[in-house]
């Protein structure tokens, strides 16, 4: 590699875009935490809230529901992995973002946003065990393929899908 040439370089507005992309047009995600002092990892289908905040819909009688709302009692972090399509000969090429940050209650309008990125819940988001999570963004990491990783700060995800 040649000297001038940064190994972390800097995130730009290209990176921005292609992260605000995968979180649009994700079908599902993983979602990451830790449970009772181990990892867990639950398979979601996020929505992104009007602000671009990634929304999780969770049932209090699974495991990522109650570690989710033990979060959002304390604090406590989560962190989504969004991914690209996948090439099954090499899968190292494939596109993908993590984002992390801190388990928060539902603004008014998340609801709807859920609801219209994800109609089939409306057979089940009112079932009393279903709760509407949001993750407040404090860090995000894309890798782009192989070989191409950045960290964004969250603004630039936030600037770059046009809200506020």
């Amino acid at each position: 590699m040649a000297a001038d040439r940064p190994v972390r370089p800097e995130a730009d507005a290209g990176d921005a875009a292609l992260a605000v992309k995968l979180m649009q047009e994700a079908a599902s995600a993983t979602l990451a935490f830790i449970a009772d002092g181990q990892p867990y990892a639950a398979f979601k289908a996020p929505a992104l809230g009007a602000d671009g905040a990634p929304l999780i819909l969770a049932s209090d009688l699974s495991a990522h529901g109650r570690a989710l709302g033990g979060a959002l009692a304390d604090g406590g972090a989560a962190s989504l992995l969004f991914s690209g399509a996948v090439n099954p000969k090499q899968p190292l090429k494939t596109a993908r973002l993590t984002v992390q940050g801190t388990v928060q209650p539902p603004l008014e309008q998340d609801r709807a946003a859920y609801l219209a990125a994800r109609p089939e819940s409306a057979l089940y988001i009112d079932f009393g065990d279903m709760k509407l999570y949001r993750l407040a963004l404090t860090s995000a990491h894309l890798v782009a393929g192989f070989g191409r990783a950045v960290t964004l700060d969250p603004g630039m995800i936030k600037l770059s899908t046009g809200n506020p």
